[in-house]
């Protein structure tokens, strides 16, 4: 399933309702009825996704997936009459302010939504990150030269270094290695999305491969976990429903953590966060969620997960929701009520930051989330 058609699915259900104009963010609400304290700390962003503090928790870094460009242009099967441009950008957060930390990234975009930088991770003073594109190479050539050179891509870039400030270097063609490789057996179809820098290690959830990489520092990529299609009800019957990976992150214990968007029909409560020991298979770690595009585990071992649609991308006004479910396994839902959320961080004292308005061309925004 094409991370790219869900979210197409989702903003149309939205348009046809007249909502794509994002009203003002709901009051966010926990599970108690009380109200959540919300802060919007930068606003005006271009599809904030995935999100990660710098070494020392003083600065966060937000990817902004950017709203393509002037071309080359070509018929996406997602995104419909789409472009190529370069505005895709990673956003430092500080106590200075708002800044551009990395520039003129890839972005591809239609109409209604768009797709590039979608998540970001740093280790030292190294920035990874995906850029995401859903297809083929075949289908990314139609987008020119520079389309191929930076759309499906794992990207570093350093956050100091004088002249090499903010350089970008391709680590590794995800797209070309679907396409040699294809893991899960599917039709060819990557699309990077959440990413962990580790070390030697950086590991890339593809939601387009529904599998999980690890790619090393001179690009040589290898599959850690395929996620297969389950059969789920709909209509009556049995469908099969793609995984769709989303987010990876460390968790208690080393181990690496997935979760899942799931494909269509998007069951409420058929999403599941997997957990993957060293060397073995993926195992269910926590189930019963609704289109997952993001985790983050508190120092307590408290798992949070972001719902893009706490009530499923086919609700005719799908709403996101951050979850917490502590180490015992209790759920309390600590926000709902927000629109398209696309990532979830923590701070060093456990304050939660989450991007709102994650497919808003001008609109996007960064929540400072007090329960």
């Amino acid at each position: 399933m094409r991370i790219g058609r869900t979210f197409r699915l989702g903003l149309a259900l939205v348009a046809a309702l007249g909502l794509m104009i994002p009203a003002p963010l709901q009051a966010a609400r926990d599970d108690s009825g009380g109200v959540a304290d919300i802060d919007v700390i930068a606003e005006g962003l271009s599809e904030p996704r995935g999100l990660a503090f710098g070494p020392g928790g003083r600065s966060l870094y937000v990817a902004e997936a950017g709203a393509g460009g002037d071309g080359p242009c070509a018929a996406h099967p997602i995104l419909g009459d789409a472009c190529y441009g370069k505005t895709g950008v990673i956003t430092r957060i500080d106590e200075k302010g708002v800044k551009t930390a990395v520039k003129n990234l890839g972005s591809i975009a239609g109409p209604i939504e768009g797709m590039g930088p979608h998540d970001v991770s740093l280790h030292g003073q190294r920035i990874a990150f995906s850029v995401g594109f859903a297809g083929a190479p075949e289908l990314r050539a139609q987008f020119g030269r520079d389309a191929e050179k930076s759309l499906g891509y794992l990207m570093t870039a350093e956050t100091k270094g004088g002249h090499r400030r903010g350089n970008v270097s391709r680590v590794a063609d995800l797209v070309a290695y679907e396409d040699e490789a294809n893991p899960a057996g599917s039709p060819v179809d990557s699309n990077p999305f959440g990413v962990l820098a580790q070390g030697k290690w950086t590991y890339v959830a593809d939601a387009g491969g529904n599998d999980l990489l690890a790619v090393s520092r001179h690009g040589r990529v290898k599959t850690i976990a395929v996620f297969p299609d389950r059969m789920v009800p709909f209509g009556g019957g049995q469908v099969p429903m793609n995984a769709v990976p989303t987010t990876v992150v460390r968790g208690p214990g080393g181990d690496l953590y997935v979760g899942q968007l799931t494909g269509f029909p998007f069951p409420i409560g058929g999403a599941r966060v997997y957990r993957i020991e060293k060397g073995g298979d993926p195992e269910i770690y926590a189930d019963g969620f609704t289109n997952i595009i993001d985790i983050a585990f508190g120092r307590d071992g408290s798992l949070y997960v972001l719902e893009i649609a706490h009530n499923s991308l086919l609700s005719p006004t799908p709403e996101g929701a951050l979850i917490k479910v502590n180490p015992a396994g209790d759920r309390e839902i600590i926000a709902d009520g927000l629109f398209f959320p696309g990532g979830v961080a923590l701070g060093k004292d456990d304050e939660i930051y989450v991007t709102n308005c994650g497919v808003c061309f001008e609109d996007g925004e960064v929540l400072r989330i007090t329960p």
